[in-house]
């Protein structure tokens, strides 16, 4: 782990170690194996944001959370505990405790800790089971070589200052240097990949970064003032849609035949409403019409695109005439693929 990563581990797991019980500054310094005095800069430094107390006894500090609530484990029950050996996979693949971080090896023990509470032939039955019930939201890339890069905007997000980042953009392919308010840092399971929610200084806007197209980072000095509104999720449903980003407009969607009833039954995003249902006849498919409000842009056409034949789109016209110019350029392509004999 790097020097950064060391930092951050501290910040973090000091804090959760003191809310168990009260720790001497001896017992701290060496399970981090570092001297004393360091360990009075690190708790002076998080006594800023945590209610740290510190207590002499003798010759010796002892720290401890000062709250005055003492940690009780959650009394899970057997069926709770089950659950979550049965997502271990899910658990282990995530992006954000698959990395060199301190959430990783905490990620480990609460799934050994989940392990060692269930007898035996529960354990085993469990795990016959995690073997075919699983997630399709695990990375498909290793994301290991960028843990410093998720070190660095971690720290500049908590301590809400700017980075500049020399960043290759897929759509234009070209690489150049971008400063950026670090928002946030999530998983993202459509693409499968990790990516920063930032405030782009160049386009004065927020916008989504794919973590592994971040050829180096910096910090600066400079600091900025999260919006108090900002929520993830909230800023995810409104702004990414198939994992693209894009502006928000109203859309609405015609399925035919099978799809229609697909359209039916899926909810493709919590705005999704269905405004219009049509029956089968001897002479027309059944229909369903949907309408939602999410991001436009590539991952929108490109959703709609992978219903085709099925689907066709009603508002707003741009899209409708974005859709129909696409799959007039697949044709054109196709056509002339078969001409080459390609």
């Amino acid at each position: 782990m790097s020097h950064r990563g060391e930092l951050i581990e501290r910040s973090i797991v000091i804090p959760l170690m003191l809310t168990e019980r009260p720790h001497t500054r001896q017992e701290l310094a060496r399970t981090f194996d570092v001297d004393p005095k360091t360990i009075d800069r690190i708790m002076a430094e998080l006594s800023r944001h945590y209610p740290i107390l510190s207590e002499r006894d003798g010759r010796e500090t002892i720290y401890k959370f000062g709250d005055g609530r003492k940690y009780e484990p959650p009394p899970f029950s057997p069926s709770e505990l089950a659950t979550l050996l049965l997502a271990q996979e899910s658990i282990a693949a995530t992006g954000l405790t698959a990395l060199h971080s301190p959430f990783a090896g905490h990620a480990r023990k609460l799934i050994a800790k989940v392990r060692a509470s269930l007898p035996a032939s529960i354990r085993e039955k469990l795990d016959a089971m995690a073997g075919i019930l699983g997630s399709a939201a695990a990375p498909a890339k290793d994301f290991a070589p960028h843990a410093e890069t998720v070190e660095i905007l971690t720290t500049a997000a908590i301590e809400c200052r700017c980075v500049r980042l020399c960043y290759h953009s897929l759509s234009s392919d070209e690489t150049k240097d971008r400063d950026v308010d670090p928002y946030a840092v999530y998983f993202d399971p459509d693409g499968a990949t990790l990516k920063l929610v930032g405030f782009d200084h160049e386009g004065h806007r927020p916008t989504v970064f794919s973590v592994d197209r971040i050829r180096s980072i910096s910090e600066t000095d400079e600091r900025f003032t999260r919006p108090p509104d900002f929520d993830l999720r909230e800023y995810l449903a409104e702004n990414c849609f198939n994992g693209i980003h894009g502006e928000p407009i109203t859309v609405r969607l015609r399925a035919y035949g099978v799809t229609a009833r697909i359209f039916a039954e899926r909810k493709f995003h919590r705005t999704h409403d269905i405004i219009e249902q049509t029956p089968r006849t001897d002479h027309r498919e059944e229909t369903t019409t949907i309408q939602m409000r999410v991001a436009g842009g590539r991952g929108l056409v490109r959703f709609i695109l992978s219903w085709a034949p099925d689907v066709e789109v009603l508002s707003p016209p741009e899209l409708h005439d974005e859709v129909v110019e696409t799959h007039r350029r697949a044709l054109s392509r196709l056509s002339h693929e078969k001409n080459f004999g390609v």
